[in-house]
């Protein structure tokens, strides 16, 4: 059953054109018969900002590879159009050459070295000469492999290889990025020298799309994100308009593990304690006075009161949990309870 988007914020906002824009894109994968036919994709308007780092979530299957394909011409919508900053022929060299694109996953050949690969990519956007052996050495810098262009792919780590992809992703010097899963796989210390990359290349202007399932780390970059379920945009936004405040977490002095027993019966839940320092989390709904009040039954001094912020790991479960809901009473009989 094909079910409207629900609207998204924002449409050219400030008289801005939009880096990427989609209208009411929509994409159904036809079948033997109309009965087997997958819509991927249903009316889909998404609009992404010039300089803005945007994060498009959702589950497997929810359509973002579908959405990815179409911005970059590689299949066509059912209907609906793209635009790329106001340009609609996304078919062409003009507008390929202005997005840059690294894949879930990417291999490149281990028995090239990491200059071989970028020229190689470079010559297929038309760079030659001193303009690409000039690229070469701006991107590998910009991504912080100068060190190893003259060594062979198979000698680099998982998080060089990840390097290299997005020196691949940069080669032409494009306004937009378009990453899948730029951080998966890689550890700590990888994922924050990537992030800092991917942060210095908002800075210098370039407009990001990103499509993840790290949600903390879209949390700790990302401008603006959306949020995909079943070909339907859900939600779209900055994290301060879509993370709601859901409860108070208090910090307090006098505390002594006996008391622990005590939290439960008044709804608190202990977070974290060091000596006779802990922090508490109050019962969803409580305001500050009422923290306090319980605070004093249990004989702690308040050091400091803070709204508590959802992650945005609990707003993806709590918008795709309802629109699962909605699609589950959609698709049910007139009268059957589907919960």
């Amino acid at each position: 059953m094909s079910r409207k988007q629900k609207s998204p914020e924002g449409n050219g906002k400030n008289g801005v054109v939009p880096a990427i824009r989609t209208f009411n894109l929509t994409k159904v994968y036809e079948g033997a018969r109309a009965s087997q036919d997958v819509r991927a994709l249903t009316d889909l308007n998404l609009e992404v900002q010039p300089g803005e780092i945007y994060g498009y979530l959702g589950p497997n299957g929810s359509g973002k590879t579908t959405t990815i394909k179409m911005i970059l011409g590689l299949i066509f919508p059912t209907s609906g159009h793209v635009e790329v900053f106001g340009d609609g022929d996304i078919g062409s060299a003009r507008v390929k050459k202005r997005i840059g694109y690294l894949p879930e996953g990417a291999y490149y050949p281990d028995f090239l070295r990491g200059e071989e690969i970028l020229k190689y990519y470079g010559r297929l956007y038309g760079l030659g000469g001193k303009e690409l052996d000039r690229r070469v050495s701006a991107v590998m810098d910009q991504v912080g492999i100068s060190h190893a262009r003259k060594r062979l792919l198979r000698s680099y780590s998982k998080g060089m290889r990840q390097r290299i992809g997005l020196a691949q992703a940069l080669i032409s010097d494009p306004d937009i990025l378009i990453l899948d899963e730029p951080t998966t796989g890689l550890d700590p210390i990888a994922r924050k020298e990537i992030r800092d990359i991917l942060a210095g290349l908002r800075d210098a202007g370039k407009t990001l799309l990103i499509s993840s399932h790290e949600l903390l780390e879209v949390e700790l970059i990302c401008d603006r994100v959306g949020i995909l379920f079943e070909g339907v945009l859900q939600r779209q936004g900055t994290l301060a308009e879509l993370l709601e405040t859901r409860d108070l977490q208090v910090e307090v002095d006098g505390w002594k593990p006996e008391l622990a027993g005590q939290l439960p019966p008044k709804g608190i839940t202990l977070e974290d304690a060091v000596g006779g320092r802990a922090r508490l989390r109050m019962p969803s709904g409580t305001g500050a006075e009422a923290a306090v009040a319980l605070c004093r039954e249990l004989k702690l001094n308040v050091a400091s009161i803070m709204p508590r912020r959802e992650t945005l790991e609990e707003l993806f479960v709590r918008v795709v949990k309802s629109a699962k809901e909605e699609s589950l009473a959609a698709a049910a009989p007139a009268g059957e309870d589907t919960r």
